[in-house]
């Protein structure tokens, strides 16, 4: 059986209650004193390195945490833990503390990191070291103006195609949302494909996950049921509220693209319509005998011609 090993969030001094992660409001300049109680389920002891390291949010959405050989900058560089590594008997927990110093100048809204357990272990039969990390979450808010803000970008738009030519088609819309404020937001959009004159128009919403301040997020959005009319315009229009301790202001931000929605099954029937206009009659006139044409042959034998 493989070495396993759990979390938990222990309350200040008290470390008999669990938490499922850790969530601050404090001011610049202040001090946090928290702990973690780290639980290992297996039969064997487990030597475990502790450390936090900033979050971000990865462009699937995600929520990830820098690589153990990545510097932290923000609330992971404020976080020091007590111990960089522990030693958990076998079903048996070990309570690590960690305190937070939230710079004076440190600026206002959410900072994001974890606090990680990290297992390095060989992989069987190979001479590759597997990092098996868990980790808590912790977000904290500094006190001072909230100001939730977003982009939208790199809009692209690719438009199916179908056999049929009185069908619809799906029209892919892929964009990219960023957290450009200083607060955790969720996104929600509505994706809008508009053919020619506003014909063929078809909404769709997208609900996109939490984004943390400075990451991104790429959405990938097929909304079907768009006639194939030509140029096909899709509008992105996205909302988002902020989360977390003292959250629900909002932001919004909105972007646009286009491309060609061809319908290549009734131009196809076009053509081939045209062509066999013009190239039919043109057989036909090869088949039919010129009028006014005239055969010479030779005489039958014996006859006689008058003269």
């Amino acid at each position: 059986m493989g070495a396993r090993s759990h979390l938990e969030g222990a309350e200040g001094r008290r470390l008999g209650g669990s938490r499922a992660n850790y969530a601050y409001a404090a001011k610049p300049g202040t001090t946090v004193e928290d702990a973690v109680v780290v639980t290992n389920h297996s039969a064997e002891a487990l030597d475990l390195r502790v450390y936090a390291a900033d979050a971000f949010t990865t462009a699937s959405g995600q929520l990830d945490l820098l690589a153990a050989g990545k510097k932290s900058v923000d609330l992971g560089a404020w976080t020091t833990v007590a111990t960089s590594s522990v030693h958990v008997p076998a079903h048996g927990s070990k309570t690590v503390r960690f305190t937070v110093r939230v710079p004076k100048d440190a600026a206002p809204g959410d900072h994001s990191a974890g606090i990680v357990t990290s297992l390095a272990q060989q992989a069987a039969g190979s001479t590759v070291t597997v990092d098996r990390r868990l980790a808590l979450r912790m977000h904290l808010r500094v006190a001072g103006a909230l100001a939730p803000a977003m982009t939208v970008s790199d809009v692209h738009v690719a438009a199916g195609s179908s056999v049929n030519p009185v069908a619809t088609v799906p029209v892919t819309v892929r964009y990219r949302v960023t957290n450009t404020g200083n607060a955790r937001i969720v996104p929600a959009g509505t994706i809008t494909v508009t053919g020619p004159f506003g014909w063929a128009k078809v909404s769709l919403p997208d609900d996109a996950p939490e984004v943390l301040p400075g990451s991104s997020v790429v959405r990938t959005v097929t909304v079907p049921g768009v006639r194939p009319l030509g140029r096909a315009s899709a509008d992105v229009d996205v909302h988002a509220v902020a989360v977390g301790v003292g959250g629900g202001a909002t932001a919004s931000a909105s972007g646009a693209a286009s491309a060609w929605a061809v319908p290549w099954a009734v131009l196809v029937v076009v053509v081939l319509v045209v062509l066999g206009a013009v190239l039919l009659p043109r057989l036909l006139d090869r088949r039919r005998p010129a009028v006014g044409d005239a055969a010479v042959s030779p005489g039958a034998p014996g006859s006689t011609s008058a003269s």
